[in-house]
């Protein structure tokens, strides 16, 4: 019997459904066509009757699609488990189906709590009494001043005593401390002529100008020379030196790169790693049109970064670009 009631539970909306949907249909037939589907004399009459006119189709349309209907909605209640149509059902029916299908309330068994505490020693009953069951553990415990270390779960676990704050033995102080602090002095304003202090562990900073003039940067055009005046040594070449390390001749004035470390050649300055020097290019041209001469530019490097287009612009303002000594 419980298996049709839970049954009957799990599917009592289809159920419902199939109910109503019946119903309707033999209301239909009886309403339209006096036809009694529950009854087998009509289904044996229309079995060989002849069907004609517009009732006959009507009574066919609803005939032969009253089943696949009722399959397509039976299946929509059960998947979304709401009914497609709802008629709102009395109150004392509504009671009548709780009552039936709504399953007692379990019995809940009432377990007593057994207490694993040990009897106590010191109390007395009369104290006892007066603290409720799941009290007396603590109680007999601060009675009794007892501090009992639990065992560990596993047998690997050990438990240290000194964290038990009821425990005779004093916590172990810590060793190894370091008696030496950050010295912090009291004021940490310095007067101008009074100097930082020269602790180790005190910070020091040094002073950074970020606004030095390109002019004081070393540069090193003095060395990339000497490669040009040793061959103009050896060919017993007459030349001469500015101020600017520009090398003037009869013919042409010339300025020499010769660092093979990776350069960015731009204006007013070329840049390599940790190293600067100002472009020499403005006073080439300078000092070519000062002696009407020809403006020459040796690379004896060119790890230059866009060395082609540079060398298009260079060669658009008038400078020859020279990469071998022979030609110079």
């Amino acid at each position: 019997m419980s298996k049709v009631l839970d049954f009957i539970k799990k599917c009592k909306l289809p159920i419902l459904w199939t109910i109503g949907y019946v119903f309707s249909v033999w209301l239909i037939m009886q309403f339209l066509f006096y036809f009694d589907i529950f009854n087998i004399q009509h289904w044996t009459k229309v079995s060989h009757a002849h069907l004609h006119g517009l009732g006959g189709l009507t009574f066919c349309i609803i005939v032969f699609a009253a089943v696949p209907l009722y399959i397509a909605t039976t299946t929509i209640v059960a998947r979304t488990q709401k009914l497609l149509i709802t008629i709102p059902v009395p109150n004392f029916i509504k009671n009548i189906l709780e009552k039936v299908f709504s399953k007692p309330a379990p019995v809940k068994e009432e377990t007593k709590e057994e207490s694993t505490e040990s009897e106590p020693e010191h109390p007395t009953n009369e104290e006892l009494s007066s603290v409720p069951a799941e009290m007396r553990g603590a109680f007999i415990r601060a009675r009794t001043r007892v501090n009992k270390i639990p065992a560990p779960i596993c047998g690997a676990c050990s438990v240290n005593p000194n964290v038990y704050p009821g425990s005779d033995t004093k916590p172990a102080e810590p060793t190894n401390v370091p008696d030496d602090n950050l010295p912090l002095p009291p004021d940490f304003d310095f007067d101008e002529t009074e100097s930082a202090p020269t602790t180790p562990s005190a910070p020091v900073f040094q002073d950074i100008n970020l606004y030095d003039d390109f002019d004081d940067i070393e540069t090193s055009a003095e060395d990339d020379n000497n490669v040009v005046l040793k061959h103009f040594d050896a060919t017993n070449r007459k030349y001469n030196v500015t101020d600017d390390e520009i090398i003037v001749t009869d013919t042409s004035a010339i300025a020499v790169h010769n660092d093979p470390e990776f350069w960015i050649m731009d204006d007013p300055m070329w840049f390599a790693s940790g190293q600067t020097r100002v472009s020499p290019i403005q006073l080439l041209l300078e000092t070519a049109e000062k002696n009407n001469i020809t403006p020459v530019l040796f690379l004896g490097a060119t790890n230059i970064m866009n060395f082609a287009e540079k060398c298009k612009e260079w060669k658009s303002k008038g400078i020859k670009v020279v990469t071998d000594l022979s030609e110079l």
